[in-house]
């Protein structure tokens, strides 16, 4: 209750026993009790010093804070400082002044209970799983664990110790150049009977869940890289959804889902941001990345002040299943050890000259580390834009033989038709295309692993396919015959019983088709086999020297670029290995020649040469306020890029505008034959790319496209301004050029010119 409400209704209170009291001595000849006169006045008493004690206590402010730390660390840039009774830390940007606290230092006067109190202060926060009663536990270092630090060169190393489930971890921060690096080396951390029943496991680790913390007077947001990206506005009142989780790399598959998940986009880079007026802070997990997870909320959804981002680590999968009469699933840990080597954060401050910063700082800081660290080649690539065409081969289909059903393989492009697709489009003026032949292998139509060159024959067979890269390499036309080997039937030297991943609960990872009404898996399309990663390398080896042999230097490699699981069988690959073996795959690729790969994770970013089929859109969790072309922005002018086919989206002019605001080349998903003809196969869902309806089309937009986007091929995105009505975004370049596209108009304003879709495509196309 308000202090002042209290005081009021406690001086009507003692006002109301004064008149009685004064009432009972005119009209009556006893006198009130002393005793009752007198507590009542001493619980006033009271209750006004605590409303006055509570008037008192106000907010600590930094400089109190800062007055209780001890200097650590220094270079030309930063200063770390510490709080060992308290367990805390502050990072100094010495071009701003700016302090960046690892947890709030107002966090005793703010509005939490204790134990929410005691998580905010902590500095790490536990999740250790108990085999034994298939159950996990949450601890926080403030609450349930002992912590103690130790000076280290550059820094401090903090040993977290939680005695209950007995487990010990070190946490290394150090001060580096231009970053503050929090390492963990996940050999040093101590558990209690790991190997046993009865042991406690640590499965989940989050470091400073509230570094960089905005409370409510704070203006700003986070910057999640969720599909395109997105942003969340600090105090933006949504308290009573739910906070957002983002898996870095998506989920790991091989836990296969009874009923089909809610389709959402990957996080393909391992970072995130916080904006604050003049100073930003961009964060990402350098190592142990495939196990990390994003997790934001905002004031008062969690019943604090407080709005927050941060990383949290699995450092062992789980994993359900059901017994059989059961209703609630069993739960089972991973079996061996901790299988990520390392964990490693770092954290970026980010300024300019005390100008204000926005989201397009955080994308040029990240741009630059991945140049710097990751080994990404800017490609330099001058006055150019390209259309991009995806071109599906063949599928299977079932027929009746003799009464008999039968799955026989059925052409759906053929060879010689996607040549007169590409010669359709080059006589109209596209005359540069990137183009994706998808379902061309005859073992990949058949749904086995592709490990050598082996152009269908329903198609036209080697020499057809050969005869199109002919056409293809005269053409400035970049054609990657593309292989996916991710789900498989037995055969071809692969088998489901030796080549298949084995989930956490030991059983083989089946991957099913859902059906689109129920989202149940579809009886009608038997269960594809998991591709072991632990096989990888044999199968992609062959698959690259075959290509080899054959004059064939384009790679592409489907869902390797964007899906990433693990083995839990015997094999114990973890994503993290699998990480490894595929980065190893595109790397041998790289080498081999050109390497297109599909809206690919950062570590496949160094070998790509273009990338398709980015998003320009988030999940659009209800969290988010508005989506931002993060990914395109840190790419832009480094690596060329495509986004989502135009015809496979139900607003074609939004899905038009929204690509040339990010800088993005057109796409279009392209097959031979017309839609009846695909029901009942697997690629039924492209209804919609039959090439006779959208090849003028196409031909039409690239023309548009490559007008808009020309001129700014090799520059950086540095403002992408949304209007408050949404309704226009303005997108400026590094080299002074400006776009501003307008969805209530249909235009696109380029330099001086402005550019209305309905001279590009039909009104009835994009809804006019």
């Amino acid at each position: 209750m308000n202090s002042k409400v209290k005081k009021t209704l406690a001086y009507m209170l003692c006002f109301s026993m004064i008149v009685s009291a004064g009432m009972t001595g005119v009209h009556s000849e006893e006198a009130p009790a002393e005793e009752d006169t007198s507590a009542a006045d001493s619980a006033d008493e009271a209750e006004e010093e605590e409303d006055d004690a509570e008037e008192e206590e106000t907010p600590r402010t930094e400089e109190e804070a800062m007055a209780l730390m001890t200097e650590v660390a220094s270079n030309s840039n930063l200063k770390l400082y510490k709080n060992e009774d308290e367990g805390t830390i502050a990072l100094e940007d010495l071009k701003t002044g700016k302090i960046w606290w690892s947890n709030p230092v107002d966090l005793e006067t703010s509005n939490a209970n204790k134990s929410q109190k005691d998580e905010l202060a902590s500095g790490m926060t536990l999740i250790y799983g108990e085999p034994a009663s298939r159950a996990t536990t949450v601890q926080t270092s403030k609450a349930k664990g002992k912590f103690k630090m130790k000076d280290i060169p550059n820094g401090i190393e903090i040993t977290y110790t939680y005695a209950g489930p007995g487990i010990t971890i070190p946490v290394q921060l150090t001060l580096e150049e231009d970053y503050l690096k929090l390492y963990v080396d996940t050999s040093a951390i101590e558990e209690k009977n790991p190997s046993t029943v009865d042991g406690q496991l640590v499965t989940d680790l989050a470091f400073m869940t509230t570094f960089g913390a905005a409370g409510l007077d704070e203006d700003g947001y986070f910057v999640v890289p969720d599909g395109s990206g997105a942003v969340i506005n600090f105090n933006n009142g949504k308290t009573g959804l739910k906070t957002y989780t983002g898996k870095v790399y998506g989920r790991d598959i091989t836990a296969v889902k009874t009923t089909k998940q809610a389709v959402i986009q990957n996080v393909n880079l391992p970072m995130y941001g916080i904006v604050k007026g003049d100073s930003a802070m961009m964060v990402v997990a350098s190592k142990g990345d495939t196990c990390a997870s994003i997790n934001s909320y905002v004031s008062n959804q969690n019943n604090t002040d407080y709005n927050s981002t941060y990383f949290d680590f699995e450092l062992r999968t789980s994993d359900e299943y059901l017994m059989g009469g059961e209703s609630n699933p069993l739960k089972v840990f991973e079996k061996r050890g901790i299988l990520i080597p390392e964990i490693e954060v770092r954290y970026y401050p980010v300024s300019d000259n005390g100008e204000e910063v926005d989201y397009t700082d955080i994308a040029a800081k990240y741009r630059d580390y991945l140049i710097k660290e990751k080994g990404v080649e800017d490609k330099n690539l001058t006055d150019s834009s390209s259309l991009y065409v995806d071109l599906y081969g063949g599928t299977l289909k079932k027929e009746s033989i003799a009464g008999l059903p039968v799955t026989v393989k059925e052409s759906v492009t053929k060879f010689e038709t996607a040549q007169y697709i590409l010669e359709t489009l080059n006589s109209n003026g596209v005359d540069d295309m990137v183009v994706t032949y998808n379902k061309y292998s005859s073992t990949n139509i058949g749904e086995k692993i592709t490990d050598s060159f082996d152009p269908c024959s329903k198609l036209g067979g080697k020499s057809k396919f050969k005869d199109l890269m002919s056409y293809a390499e005269s053409n400035n036309i970049k054609l990657y015959p593309s292989v996916d080997n991710q789900q498989f039937k037995t055969g071809n030297g692969y088998w489901n019983m030796t080549n298949t991943s084995i989930r956490v609960s030991n059983a083989y990872s089946q991957i099913s088709v859902y059906d689109l009404a129920h989202g149940i898996a579809n009886e009608y399309y038997s269960p594809l086999s998991l591709f072991t990663p632990a096989s990888y390398n044999k199968a992609f080896t062959k698959l690259i020297s075959s290509y080899n042999k054959n004059g064939v230097s384009n790679f592409a490699f489907g869902s390797l670029a964007n899906t990433i699981y693990g083995d839990y069988g015997k094999k114990a690959v973890s994503r993290e290995m699998a990480k490894g073996i595929v980065t190893d795959i595109y790397s041998s690729a790289k080498s081999s020649g050109s390497v297109l790969a599909e809206n690919p994770a950062e570590y496949v970013l160094p070998y790509a040469d273009y990338l398709t089929n980015v998003p320009v859109s988030s999940s659009k969790f209800d969290l988010f306020d508005y989506d931002i072309p993060f990914y395109q922005m840190v790419l832009h002018g480094v690596t060329p890029y495509a986004s989502t086919a135009v015809n496979s989206e139900a607003n074609i002019s939004k899905q038009i505008l929204t690509s040339l605001a990010a800088g993005s080349n057109l796409s279009f998903d392209f097959v031979g034959i017309e839609a009846s003809d695909l029901k009942d196969t697997k690629l039924d869902c492209y209804y919609y790319a039959y090439y006779a309806n959208w090849v003028n089309e196409a031909s039409e937009l690239y023309q548009l496209a490559d007008k808009v986007l020309t001129p700014a091929s090799d520059a950086a995105i540095v403002s992408y301004n949304i209007s408050e009505d949404g309704d226009e975004i303005e997108t400026v370049y590094d080299n002074g050029y400006t776009t501003v596209v307008n969805f209530a108009e249909n235009t696109v304003k380029a330099g001086n010119e402005t550019y209305s879709l309905a001279d590009y495509i039909g009104e009835e196309v994009i809804g006019l």
